[in-house]
């Protein structure tokens, strides 16, 4: 590696270290430093600067997203795709912008604590995210009066029907019918 050429002074004096890499985080992070085990860097000698390979700088992200307490990216994907959704229609729950949503999955750009924060809620109660979105709308009193105006038609057909007129609703009505109504606030919300 000796001869390359360092970006910072243009020297050809790169040389190839391995080792354990102190990573000095800025002021204002949890820990001063953190030592990377078995790395490989470029330093010059000439000016002493380091210049870093992608798989030191990936392995210095995940420090700095688990010293920060947030999810990775790939956590980020993972997430996302346990819950079903689109990087746009994630972005739409969330209420930022899908280029931003897109940014944090991607590593460019890193989520705040409170949209981490719901992230993990929308990983962990996803019914929650979608039940306060529907409670936004302006049209859903409407929605819920024509619901109740259509039972006495769908009471024969369904028995869902009858646990709004007083009926025994089991534990399998009571998921079915669930997961309809949260496939009709998801279709609401991505006709809006």
């Amino acid at each position: 590696m000796r001869g390359m050429r360092c970006a910072a002074c243009g020297a050809a004096a790169l040389e190839e270290r391995h080792g354990a890499f102190v990573f000095e985080w800025p002021q204002g992070a949890s820990v001063s430093a953190s030592t990377f085990d078995d790395a490989t860097w470029l330093v010059c000698s000439e000016c002493d600067e380091e210049e870093l390979p992608p798989e030191l700088v990936a392995r210095i992200e995940a420090e700095r997203y688990r010293l920060d307490g947030l999810l990775s990216p790939e956590a980020l994907k993972e997430v996302r795709a346990r819950v079903g959704l689109s990087q746009r229609d994630m972005a739409k729950l969330l209420g930022v912008g899908e280029k931003t949503y897109t940014r944090w999955e991607l590593g460019l750009s890193t989520q705040t604590k409170s949209m981490d924060n719901l992230v993990r809620l929308a990983d962990q109660h996803p019914a929650i995210l979608l039940e306060i979105e529907a409670r936004r709308r302006p049209d859903r009193d409407r929605e819920v009066r024509d619901y109740v105006a259509d039972l006495p038609a769908t009471k024969a057909a369904a028995a869902h029907a009858l646990a709004a007129h007083g009926g025994a609703l089991d534990d399998n009505q009571a998921e079915t019918l669930r997961t309809r109504l949260l496939e009709l606030a998801g279709r609401e919300a991505h006709t809006r």
